[in-house]
């Protein structure tokens, strides 16, 4: 292999192409909070995009940077992991994840006193959960709580803060937004764990090399696998559920038109999960599911607006 670029290893640090499991939770709560509180607040939203991202940049940089020194003190090889593929000098690794986490924090600073203290709770708890992810001496992701602390993470957090930020200033602020956050999060939160959970189900053997025991290690893949498609049958139902209380608009409800085609891409997984040549389905089930969910709410909220 050449020498890849500085361009090519930055995108192979953070997982460039994953920021959109970051960006579809923000767009999905931006949209919520336009369909039912009637309220956009485009530069703070703008600002807060920016910050979510980088800090999602961060976290799989410190991923890949923490894997890569727990391969080396075991003394085990990794096919997968990044910063030994893409000769990555740990020094430039550090440097790249420490700009990001410091630009998100600038943001989140400023936004903080623009908009008011649950920002930084909510801000607070998901830096706290992103760094106990893959730092510190017991990591979350070395244990069964890897799955549901990615997709609270990102799923449900990302998400409560598109709210926040849109409604903090609105006559219609709702102190149970956080509720219905969650409920319209839902979905994402459980397809978001299926990526983890899909990853893991490929790198169990790897894993266990590494002293990672997460939820396939205690389960199996038979249970996983069932998990797996629970929480795709699940996140549909709750999709139902948000329109049913008038929290999306029945147009939403044409995202389902999706169910085939999720099935027969998660259906390869689940007959042949491997990294390298089917987990590409649970990602793609995760932009199905959400991208129509979010696509059908906008074109609700433009037929309301008209």
């Amino acid at each position: 292999m050449d020498i890849p670029t500085r361009r090519q290893q930055f995108k192979a640090l953070v997982q460039a192409q994953s920021t959109v499991i970051s960006a579809l939770p923000y767009l999905l709560g931006c949209a919520f909070t336009y369909f039912y509180y009637d309220h956009f607040n485009i530069g703070d939203a703008a600002r807060l995009f920016i910050a979510v991202i980088c800090f999602h940049l961060a976290v799989n940089g410190h991923n890949q940077y923490t894997d890569y020194r727990r391969f080396n003190a075991s003394g085990s090889v990794s096919e997968n992991n990044i910063i030994a593929k893409f000769k990555i000098s740990l020094s430039w690794a550090r440097l790249i994840i420490g700009s990001l986490v410091l630009l998100s924090a600038v943001i989140g600073i400023y936004l903080t006193f623009k908009t008011g203290w649950p920002l930084l709770l909510i801000g607070l708890l998901s830096f706290l959960i992103g760094y106990a992810y893959s730092g510190g001496p017991h990591p979350i992701l070395k244990t069964p709580l890897g799955e549901p602390a990615s997709g609270i993470t990102m799923g449900y957090n990302i998400t409560l803060l598109a709210i926040y930020v849109n409604i903090y200033n609105s006559p219609q602020f709702d102190p149970f937004f956080w509720l219905k956050g969650l409920i319209v999060a839902l979905p994402a939160i459980l397809v978001i764990s299926n990526v983890m959970l899909g990853n893991n189900i490929c790198d169990r053997d790897e894993d266990i090399q590494i002293g990672k025991h997460t939820l396939v290690y205690y389960i199996g893949r038979s249970a996983a696998m069932k998990v797996l498609i629970a929480c795709y049958v699940l996140s549909y139902i709750m999709i139902i559920v948000a329109v049913v209380l008038h929290y999306l608009p029945v147009l939403t409800l044409l995202s389902l038109v999706t169910i085939p085609i999720v099935y027969q891409r998660i259906k390869v997984f689940v007959q042949h999960p491997d990294k390298m040549t089917t987990f590409f389905n649970i990602l793609i089930g995760l932009q199905l599911i959400l991208v129509s969910e979010i696509l059908f709410t906008i074109i609700g909220i433009i037929i309301k607006v008209i």
